[in-house]
């Protein structure tokens, strides 16, 4: 295996100042993105944090999962007054979802060894589930090659009425569909030395898994076993119990909270920056489980109500703050303060971002401080972008470099090929015999059209039979060009496929189970036993 740094262009404009660390985008964060571990860490090390209540529940949920012992012991130093986090997140996707997941989980590993030294204290790398979310098409399916260029989405077809309803954490799993799905998602996997192990492997995760979320975590550290990631569910019901005082202080201050939000907010687009979040004053930034309902939005009426965005409940101030007080598990965050039910429930060192994060914690400092709570620094995900030997040979062949085709594809290489081996030319001729076929037919026409209606439609009929046989042999020439052509298109949709697959990077498409079927389960091993700088962002693994 060799890695190697890529610079690639940001997301947008804001993902770019920020890691630039330009004034106009850094002053709406509490710290720098790479700088101020030593002043965080003595920050967050000044605050009093509920370990012990913590410890426990990260304990039992993690032990259900089958954690290994090192994740255990991570859990442990935790006790540790002076221990901190390196965090991030994402939902629970299927067989972990596209491959940033395990970027991110990487960048967590990695970003917690650093400081780890460079502190002399404990670093603990956590994962958090967004078990509370209740999206469920966003998760239940993956990207599995179908032919040249082309990824066909392979989604779990569920009879659950409650999917996309209730939270994924309450979400029952029906073992059946499961399992035939994951056998329909290998059917299209090349068959490999690694195939059959990994197939009884995933297998027997989701017959020990109990839902969604234990599938996924018992993927996760049978993926990471040795590195010690810890892992949260939000939705659950013991860990909603901890976020109690801070559920009651969101309700109290949710007037503070949107106008300070929506206040950055409209900085942000003052200064032209993209907006990753919509908000108003009214809007409550909670979410209330219903049972029969599922997961409702709330907003805050004129007269200090709690409301559903399509009024579907209505709670008094008094009524929101006893549902937080005895039954917290019915509350959930929405996007504006999940980030700050993190900083509350862990003494976090750094949140690990993806683009998306970074352009919405930007519109949060304010809300922040509204909470007396500081936004941790924010630092960009690791990336990568892997490449077999025969796609990098195939690179070189057609004169591209990685960079060109894992930002751009090879539409135009494809263009420019065909312009050279004459397929344009097909659609010239077959377009100009078409226009001299109208010319030459048109005295027929007239004749018809002399002659009465009939005659005239049966003209036009003819003319249209015609042309119709010049469009045939339009699509014969194509179809012959392609057969003609086929291992220099084919070879080029391969680097689309790999490189550049859907208009954009792989990591958003493509899924793990790939590179597991064709590297084996150690290929995370070795990129996690691997000195990445996180600065440097992107990285090419051959």
């Amino acid at each position: 295996m060799q890695i190697n740094s890529l610079t690639l262009p940001a997301a947008n404009t804001l993902v770019a100042d920020y890691k630039n660390e330009e004034n106009n985008i850094i002053n709406m964060f509490d710290y720098q993105p790479y700088k101020n571990f030593h002043k965080r860490f003595q920050d967050v090390t000044e605050k009093d944090f509920n370990r012990t209540a913590l410890t426990d529940v990260l304990h039992t949920l993690n032990k259900e999962w089958g954690a290994p012992e090192e994740t255990l012991k991570q859990i442990g130093r935790l006790n540790d007054a002076q221990s901190t986090v390196v965090i991030g997140g994402q939902q629970a996707g299927l067989l972990t979802g596209p491959i940033y997941t395990i970027n991110k989980i990487i960048s967590i590993l990695e970003l917690a060894k650093q400081q780890e030294t460079a502190l002399g204290k404990p670093v603990v790398p956590v994962f958090w589930i967004a078990g509370e979310d209740h999206d469920f098409e966003e998760i239940n399916h993956i990207y599995c090659p179908a032919g040249d260029g082309e990824f066909q989405k392979r989604k779990l077809k569920t009879k659950n009425i409650d999917a996309g309803k209730k939270a994924v954490s309450e979400l029952e799993m029906n073992k059946k569909e499961l399992s035939d799905w994951i056998e329909a998602v290998f059917e299209t996997l090349p068959e490999t030395a690694h195939t059959k192990d990994i197939y009884a492997l995933i297998q027997e995760i989701q017959e020990k898994a109990s839902d969604y979320i234990d599938f996924f975590a018992r993927l996760i550290f049978a993926l990471f076993p040795t590195q010690g990631i810890v892992l949260v569910d939000s939705g659950n019901a013991a860990f909603r119990k901890l976020e109690t005082d801070c559920f009651l202080e969101m309700i109290q201050k949710q007037e503070q909270i949107s106008e300070a939000v929506v206040g950055t907010l409209n900085e942000l687009e003052t200064l032209e920056y993209p907006l990753a979040i919509e908000t108003d004053r009214s809007d409550g930034n909670l979410f209330y489980h219903d049972d029969l309902q599922g997961r409702i939005l709330l907003k805050v009426d004129e007269n200090g109500n709690w409301v559903g965005k399509q009024e579907e409940v209505l709670f008094t101030q008094n009524e929101m703050e006893d549902i937080a007080r005895n039954t917290p598990w019915k509350l959930s965050n929405n996007v504006v303060t999940r980030p700050m039910m993190q900083e509350y429930m862990f003494p976090t060192l750094a949140f690990i971002a993806g683009p998306g994060e970074i352009t919405y914690c930007a519109a949060l400092k304010s809300g922040f401080h509204v909470m007396h709570l500081q936004m941790p620094p924010v630092v960009p995900r690791l990336s990568f972008t892997f490449l077999d030997a025969s796609t990098k040979k195939l690179i070189s062949k057609y004169q591209l470099t990685e960079k060109d085709v894992i930002l751009n594809g090879v539409q135009s290489t494809m263009d420019a090929y065909m312009e050279t081996n004459g397929r344009q030319e097909i659609d010239r001729v077959t377009e100009d015999v078409s226009e001299k076929m109208k010319e030459v037919h048109q005295p027929i026409r007239e004749m018809a059209a002399d002659m009465g209606d009939d005659i005239q439609a049966l003209s036009e009929k003819n003319l249209a039979y015609l042309l119709e046989n010049i469009q045939f042999m339009n699509k014969r020439f194509h179809k012959e060009f392609e057969k003609k052509h086929s291992k220099a298109l084919h070879e080029l949709n391969q680097m689309e496929l790999v490189l550049h697959p859907h208009g954009g990077l792989q990591e958003r498409v493509w899924n793990p189970l790939f590179l597991l079927n064709h590297y084996g389960m150690d290929i995370i091993e070795q990129l996690t036993s691997f000195p990445l700088d996180i600065e440097k962002g992107h990285w090419v693994v051959e």
